[in-house]
């Protein structure tokens, strides 16, 4: 086998033991490739950087400040929230909320930011229903990648429009991937549903009836969320005592 060959093999293999060893950062582990990948020479230096220039890389970080702007002015947790407070009691309204509004909202931001606004939306509406959540985790997550509604809702479309422009071909829409993910969520909606009831074990016996109410430590736990915590202790002369 070829020296270089074996040589990308190797950094590869070794970068999937550090991505599902979760303990460095995947963005640390990916940039560590790119040097490696220079250092040994296998790229060169222009081609290493040549990335970080490119449209698609371009367009994804900007798509990541739009999402966090909207994730930090809570405009996407107030729509969801009221949109979903329609369904009321009935759970299969409550199941093709949350279908269609974690898809809309997949439409624009990160499959990761939707599955991360969504949840603890999703749990508090399955307690306050008297439902198991686990009803609706599943079909959220699927339904977060499903939302194929426009061009910048997932970075294999930007790479297929940019592939296309590079080729001297026309570029794609906005909203050219819109009818096919119209298809895509009605399918996922009518094979989610009944699946979700896979998913609750017992017979018609909610989880939410037969355990008490887990406290926000158990929850923190339970969603590795100690580490995004923080305790910030109000000086006595501090101007925000007795505000919230």
């Amino acid at each position: 086998m070829d020296l270089q060959i074996l040589t990308v093999f190797t950094i590869i293999a070794v970068a999937i033991v550090f991505f599902v060893w979760g303990k460095i950062r995947s963005d640390i582990v990916a940039l560590s490739v790119l040097i490696s990948l220079v250092l040994t020479g296998i790229l060169t230096p222009a081609e290493g950087l040549s990335g970080f220039s490119n449209s698609v890389v371009v367009m994804m970080v900007c798509l990541f400040i739009v999402g966090g702007a909207i994730f930090q002015t809570g405009l996407a947790k107030m729509i969801s929230t009221k949109i979903l407070a329609f369904a009321g009691d009935s759970q299969y309204k409550l199941f093709i909320l949350v279908m269609l509004v974690t898809g809309g909202i997949g439409a624009i931001v990160s499959n990761t930011g939707t599955v991360a606004l969504m949840l603890p939306i999703v749990i508090s509406l399955a307690a306050e229903a008297k439902t198991d959540a686990r009803r609706f985790l599943m079909p959220m997550a699927f339904a977060s990648s499903l939302g194929l509604l426009t061009l910048i809702s997932t970075p294999p479309n930007l790479i297929i429009n940019d592939t296309l422009i590079n080729g001297g071909f026309e570029g794609l829409s906005f909203f050219a991937f819109l009818p096919i993910g119209i298809i895509t969520m009605s399918v996922g909606i009518l094979l989610l549903w009944p699946l979700s009831k896979l998913l609750v074990s017992g017979k018609g016996k909610d989880k939410s009836e037969t355990k008490k109410d887990k406290s926000l430590t158990q929850l923190a736990s339970e969603y590795q969320l100690a580490d995004n915590l923080y305790r910030v202790t109000i000086g006595e002369s501090s101007p925000f005592i007795d505000k919230s």
